[in-house]
């Protein structure tokens, strides 16, 4: 029992097949590939997989109740060096797509995993869209499938850049970090969405965090989706394309429109300009 097990991390499969679809079944959608029912499994691994009254553990993949007692024990992935990597599993569970839908996807998985709760991991090659064409066993592959393929990090640079944003946005805000599940108990609220949507607050500066009030919103729908904000005045830092702490636009209003296969990251316009005014 991992409860038992302070400061020892297993991997968090949920997530990981809540986000990409079963691992042993290869045309299995998740939710980032448009698989229903996925939203609950996304949200055990906001949290950590730590308790939360928000998550209904009965819709969850595989775990039937929380299994961490402290953020640390849950390592949230969308890939690793066993089984298929993500880009080659987005593509076999969405064989309709095309290469601009399937990168969305994939830095939709992304943007999840480096903005929940618990110890983020990332494959290599992770952020090049790496690719092993489809062998999901590869120990006795030759070096033509295992290798990094770099050339994709310059074909794929936009991703590499997203990637490399939601890190520093991590590393530079520890609301995303906290340590404690009765700290992501208080501080971390879900919102209410319809199916295909995930979204959340970080509340009352969460880990002594800068920013009052950050919203967190993931849209795996295939159409643009409206949610309602608690409040009127926000800044966004990331979107579908770009990622950071860095100003991307301002919005006045309490409902946005999230685009299709995108996340949002938006945050209380007056902590964000204290916060760059200091």
């Amino acid at each position: 029992n991992v409860r038992q097990l302070p400061g020892t991390g297993v991997f968090n499969d949920d997530l990981r097949d809540g986000l990409r679809g079963h691992v042993f079944h290869a045309g299995d959608p998740g939710f980032a590939s448009g698989g229903p029912g996925k939203e609950e499994s996304v949200k055990f691994g906001i949290v950590g997989a730590c308790h939360h009254d928000q998550v209904d553990y009965h819709r969850v993949v595989y775990s039937k109740g929380s299994w961490a007692a402290e953020p640390a024990q849950s390592i949230n992935y969308a890939e690793a060096h066993d089984n298929l990597t993500l880009w080659d599993k987005l593509q076999a569970s969405a064989p309709y797509a095309d290469e601009e839908t399937l990168i969305a996807m994939h830095k939709l998985c992304g943007a999840v995993v480096l903005t929940s709760q618990g110890i983020p991991f990332l494959h290599g090659g992770m952020e090049f869209l790496r690719t092993k064409y489809g062998d999901h066993n590869s120990y006795q592959s030759p070096d033509e499938v295992n290798w990094m393929d770099w050339e994709r990090k310059y074909r794929y640079r936009e991703v590499f850049e997203y990637y490399r944003g939601l890190i520093a946005l991590r590393k530079a805000h520890p609301a995303f970090r906290m340590g404690t599940a009765d700290e992501i108990r208080h501080h971390l609220r879900f919102l209410p969405t319809a199916p295909g949507l995930v979204a959340y607050m970080l509340r009352d500066h969460a880990n002594g965090d800068p920013w009052e009030t950050i919203v967190v919103i993931f849209n795996a729908d295939s159409q643009e989706r409206k949610v309602s904000l608690p409040g009127h005045d926000w800044v966004v830092v990331v979107d579908g394309h770009r990622a950071g702490s860095d100003m991307l636009r301002q919005f006045e209003g309490d409902i946005v429109s999230v685009p299709s296969r995108s996340a949002l990251v938006l945050v209380d316009g007056a902590s964000y300009r204290a916060s760059y005014s200091c």
